[in-house]
């Protein structure tokens, strides 16, 4: 029979078993979490089969483009409904305008810069909508300068947040850090960098 010092033993190695079990596969899980989350925005905002209301970028002619995504997620901090009508006003008073169930943000040429939209499917915003997660999502490789669209959107997030006592968050819903924000802030000049190579080597 096995002595109560024994008994302790075996617990305790069993219980370190499946700390070190939890450490080693958590970031496996927490990796596939958000990129699932990533994909799951990705599919509502640029799916093959849109409906009216979901988030397709206008294309150039070619549909195989490929796409550099920012997503920003505005979440009410106290996860109740925001007030539409607040919200409706003032995605008009930023300059946005109203397109089939979403909202377009414009430059002076009248090419998109990005989209806001409902954060829980099918994304409309409308007047009857119930949502506490409002979406922003900028395509790097449509807009003509990527970093001014990633700073304009992220300015128009801090405007939205302000007045809607909203967290910024990022693809994943987490808090949106300035780590984070930097990483996309590099990736924007990378890829105006990039448009600015091709549009060279063109001339």
């Amino acid at each position: 029979m096995l002595s109560n010092f024994q008994i302790f033993l075996v617990a305790g190695a069993t219980l370190l078993f499946l700390v070190i079990l939890y450490l080693f596969f958590r970031p496996l899980f927490t990796r596939k979490l958000i990129q699932n989350s990533f994909e799951d925005s990705k599919t509502m905002l640029f799916g093959e089969d849109l409906e009216q209301g979901t988030l397709e970028f206008d294309e150039d002619g070619d549909r195989a483009q490929e796409q550099e995504l920012i997503i920003l997620n505005l979440v009410s901090m106290d996860k109740s409904n925001f007030d539409m009508n607040q919200v409706l006003t003032l995605l008009k008073n930023l300059d946005t305008k109203y397109m089939n169930g979403f909202f377009s943000h414009r430059d002076l040429g009248g090419r998109e810069v990005f989209r806001v939209a409902s954060g829980i499917n099918p994304g409309f915003l409308e007047s009857d909508t119930k949502t506490h997660v409002l979406l922003m999502a900028l395509d790097l490789h449509l807009v003509s300068d990527p970093l001014k669209a990633f700073e304009l959107m992220l300015e128009t997030a801090s405007s939205i947040s302000e007045k809607l006592h909203a967290s910024i968050c990022d693809s994943a819903r987490a808090p949106l850090t300035k780590q984070m924000i930097e990483h996309l802030n590099s990736r924007a000049q990378e890829i105006n960098h990039l448009k600015s190579m091709k549009n060279i080597s063109l001339k």
